[in-house]
């Protein structure tokens, strides 16, 4: 499959890069290694996302390429390159560039794909994105950069959960390996993925966290993001990425369930396992998908009915 992406990305000259609503590292850094490449071989690419990235990912390497999607865009591709999605409708609005005779790869690892591509480079086991791009990069003969390198690296390493997640590999770490040789410093990474958490949220957060709930034994934790709460926190800080990280080191959780207010209709629900629970499979039932340990979904609910919903689902589940 590779091959004949590559045989397409020749053929063509005019390319649209996009990834999923909201992006994470793995997208971002997929997305921007990717228009680096196509750029350094002389194509006419533009990452568009849905909407403005998130402030705290300004950090990453060439992330002033990635622009906001704009009603009066005028941009014909001839192939569209989606990355790090399980679904078309996961671009949001980019999907309307996407017209037909548009060209889709669909470059993914999640295990609920629906293989929407007109070429399909999706790799379940890999560990990210970022991992099956590296691979992808290095059949097409790609000259890594040493912002290609930072872009991946940092992909992995969060997908990974800082390399603690079932989905590394020794292949994960061999491509660590090999991109470790462009030179950049991981602590200093690491630092701007994980440790940037503001004073000024520092009580917001603690407050949050004092209203989780836990259920089934105490097997399952439950928090609850109304929009004015969500409104007290800094753009720039990656809430749900917090919650997460914090939660992963309480002994006995097997699944942790952030249920986030998207208006008076609509709720959006953020899973984690740290057990057998497939909370891919579980999130299929809330028009959503991703992961076997990680994956989310949209309740048509008010958040306090969406929340004992849910809940009732998951404990059956359990």
């Amino acid at each position: 499959m590779e091959r004949t992406i590559i045989a397409a990305i020749k053929k063509h000259k005019k390319f649209l890069v996009t990834m999923h609503v909201n992006p994470d590292p793995d997208a971002m850094g997929a997305a921007l290694a990717m228009t680096l490449f196509l750029k350094s071989i002389g194509k006419t690419v533009r990452l568009v996302n849905d909407g403005p990235h998130p402030q705290w990912l300004d950090f990453m390497p060439q992330s002033k390429l990635c622009e906001a999607f704009d009603e009066k865009m005028v941009f014909k591709p001839e192939v569209a390159l989606v990355l790090d999605c399980g679904d078309k409708e996961r671009t949001g609005r980019v999907a309307r560039l996407m017209t037909p005779g548009v060209i889709v790869i669909n470059i993914d690892h999640h295990v609920t794909n629906t293989k929407f591509g007109d070429h399909n480079l999706v790799h379940m086991k890999r560990s990210s994105t970022s991992e099956i791009l590296y691979d992808f990069l290095k059949v097409a003969r790609c000259k890594f950069t040493h912002d290609m390198a930072v872009l991946l690296y940092l992909g992995i390493l969060t997908d990974t959960g800082s390399f603690g997640f079932d989905s590394t590999s020794s292949h994960t770490h061999q491509v660590i390996s090999d991109l470790l040789k462009h030179g950049f410093s991981v602590s200093d990474l690491y630092r701007q993925v994980y440790e940037t958490m503001p004073k000024k949220d520092l009580k917001a957060f603690l407050a949050m966290m004092n209203t989780l709930t836990l259920h089934s034994h105490e097997r399952v934790a439950c928090l609850t993001i109304t929009v004015k709460q969500a409104r007290k926190f800094s753009d720039n800080f990656d809430l749900k990425d917090k919650v997460f990280s914090f939660l992963r080191s309480v002994k006995g959780l097997e699944v942790i369930m952030i249920l986030a207010e998207q208006d008076k209709k609509r709720t959006r629900l953020n899973l984690r396992s740290r057990g057998d629970v497939d909370v891919a499979r579980f999130a299929s039932k809330f028009n959503g998908g991703g992961h076997k340990k990680a994956s989310g979904g949209f309740v048509d609910m008010p958040l306090s009915k969406a929340k004992a919903h849910v809940l009732k689902a998951m404990i059956k589940e359990l």
